[in-house]
């Protein structure tokens, strides 16, 4: 059988664009993105292992341990890590050429044999702009994931920080709850004596219960923090026999001027970096509609018996862009790639009020935190001691040295409670610029 050498380049120019594309994202190249920021990354060979190598959750679990063990393990990223092979798979489609046609008329009766060969070609010049919105598509999907998986760490680290907080105010709870018993025993006895009266006592005894009540709901407040931290984590582990550890000393660094972590966040932000890559994606697509206004179909007609014997010859089908020429594709490409530009000037615009809104609470949480160790409580402290010298010399009643020492504790609660406003700003500010501000 002869074939025209004309549709055998139309198929050869064909074959040789339809090539397979290959992917160059995977969770290797992710594990490396999230290992670069934060020290941790996720499981390249998913399910193989339910924790990372070196990893135990018996002997207590800090918070490098946990944002370890969710970003290995947690079911709702690695739903997230999913969309990473849907955008593969659409750049493995685009990449694909449309299977040839092959039409035949079978000789019956006085009816010759006829066969016609149909090859879409306009893949020639369609099919580039297509692979590349979709290569572009896929990068853009895998920052989106590591974008996702630096807000995992954020979220894991703050449950921690949480539920170890929980704990010292439960402690610091229960020291205050003492202090406030004593205070009110002392004050029944007064009344007892008719030193003060019912309204007085009646006031203390309103304190010690509001304390009471208070350390009651600080252990429901560590039970859900670590119910948050289990799920985050992706454990069957019940949040009761989590134990939790803490940094001894767990100091924020400081991470520089806001102008200075603004340029940082806009250089290492993944999320800003999808943003740039939705508008390159969003150009191609553009591109691509651009050239839909004309789809070529390569032919090959041949007869069985024609007045010269067996007959074949080349042909084409063209659309004929008179009424439509992909208007509403192309108006709609355009669309989405203003969209993409304003959203990334939208996402620019807001890193730079976060960047700046968190730096601002790490400045101001450390100069109160200052504040608290260097003046409040060494002064409440040495008060303390004053008033004990006093009692011990019969100057002042026990109620005072009571009432100081009450003074203090609630000062090393703020101090506390301080401490971990704090941390908080530290790990928002970590969010902010896309990576840990230590490292």
């Amino acid at each position: 059988m002869r074939v025209a050498p004309s549709v055998l380049t139309c198929w050869a120019v064909a074959l040789s664009i339809a090539c397979a594309t290959k992917p160059r994202i995977g969770r290797e190249q992710i594990d490396e993105e999230i290992r670069s920021r934060v020290g941790r990354g996720i499981q390249v060979d998913a399910g193989r292992t339910p924790l990372p190598a070196g990893i135990s959750i018996d002997d207590g679990v800090s918070t490098d341990e946990a944002v370890a063990v969710a970003l290995w393990n947690s079911p709702a990223f690695e739903a997230t890590l999913a969309d990473l092979g849907i955008a593969r798979a659409d750049l493995i489609d685009a990449g694909l050429l449309k299977n040839p046609i092959l039409s035949l008329l079978f000789p019956i009766g006085p009816k010759q044999l006829e066969w016609t060969a149909q090859v879409v070609v306009d893949a020639v010049w369609q099919r580039p702009p297509r692979v590349a919105a979709a290569e572009l598509n896929l990068q853009a999907v895998g920052q989106r994931i590591v974008a996702d998986g630096l807000a995992l760490v954020a979220n894991v680290r703050q449950a921690h920080a949480d539920a170890i907080a929980a704990e010292r105010r439960i402690a610091l709870a229960i020291e205050n709850v003492e202090l406030v018993t004593r205070i009110t025993d002392i004050t029944e006895a007064r009344l007892r004596a008719g030193d003060i009266s019912e309204l007085e006592a009646r006031a203390a005894r309103t304190d010690v219960a509001q304390v009471r009540v208070a350390q009651r709901s600080l252990a429901h407040d560590r039970d859900d923090f670590k119910v948050t931290l289990v799920r985050l984590m992706g454990l069957d582990t019940p949040p009761a026999q989590l134990r939790l550890t803490a940094a001894p000393d767990a100091r924020v660094p400081s991470c520089g001027a806001p102008d200075i972590l603004l340029r940082d966040a806009l250089a290492s932000r993944p999320d800003l970096r999808a943003a740039e890559l939705a508008i390159e994606a969003a150009g191609k697509r553009a591109a691509w509609e651009r050239t839909r206004v004309v789809n070529l179909i390569a032919t090959l007609d041949a007869n069985g018996a024609g007045t010269e014997g067996y007959e074949q010859g080349p042909g084409f089908i063209a659309d004929l862009p008179i009424f439509s020429r992909n208007q509403g594709g192309i108006s709609r490409a355009q669309a989405e790639l203003e969209r993409a530009s304003r959203a990334y000037l939208a996402l620019r615009v807001q890193i730079a009020a976060d960047v700046r809104s968190a730096s601002f609470r790490v400045d101001q949480a450390r100069e109160a935190l200052q504040a608290w160790e260097t003046e409040i409580v060494p002064s409440l402290q040495t008060e303390a001691r004053q008033a004990e010298a006093a009692y011990q010399a019969g100057e002042v009643p026990l109620l005072s040295v009571l009432d100081v020492n009450r003074r203090l504790v609630q000062a090393r609660i703020n101090r506390f409670e301080t401490s971990v406003t704090l941390q908080k700003a530290a790990i928002a500010l970590d969010r902010t610029i896309g990576r840990n501000c230590g490292s």
